[in-house]
């Protein structure tokens, strides 16, 4: 398929810890995608990622609720209703979706016919999110989240204890 013209959406999430972006084409196809923490410089670093990307074939932009408004967006779209649409674009049956952010994390679960069921999200401590596993991979001496997430998935033996940031998570 050729992709000619300024036909493409980017969608840009910028969250408390990284900014993704992600370019589809009409089909909703993914052309390209980018993610990078931010560090608290969002400008600066949204403008590097931007210069990855060729915009003359963008012809929007989509940002989700949580993203600042630090640039001009066609549309604003609800984090958790972006979530849904794109796992159900990808997949056919969804029981429950996982989100791990920086400051929290939240699971979206399904009944079996895929209708929305409810949200549940931890209060605001900080155990299980992604700030706090990036810190417990540091502490295990590993390259980032990433390797630790590998050796999570291989994992084969007893799941191991770690410590927490507080001590209890209610949901809401």
């Amino acid at each position: 398929m050729s992709d000619q013209g300024n036909s493409h959406i980017l969608g840009i999430d910028i969250g408390s810890v990284s900014i993704s972006i992600a370019e589809i084409n009409p089909a909703k196809e993914i052309i390209k995608t980018a993610y990078e923490f931010h560090h608290g410089h969002i400008i600066e670093n949204l403008k590097n990622i931007l210069n990855t990307f060729d915009l003359s074939r963008i012809c929007g932009i989509a940002s989700t609720t949580s993203t600042p408004s630090v640039i001009k967006v066609d549309g604003t779209y609800d984090n958790r209703i972006s979530i849904i649409e794109a796992a159900r674009h990808f997949h056919e049956k969804i029981g429950a979706i996982l989100i791990v952010g920086g400051e929290r994390f939240g699971l979206i679960s399904f009944d079996n016919d895929g209708n929305y069921l409810n949200f549940k999200s931890n209060t605001l401590c900080a155990a299980g999110t992604g700030s706090f596993l990036d810190q417990q991979a540091k502490r295990l001496n590993l390259s980032g989240i990433e390797e630790l997430s590998e050796l999570a998935f291989n994992n084969k033996g007893s799941i191991p204890k770690i410590a927490t940031r507080c001590t209890g998570t209610k949901y809401r």
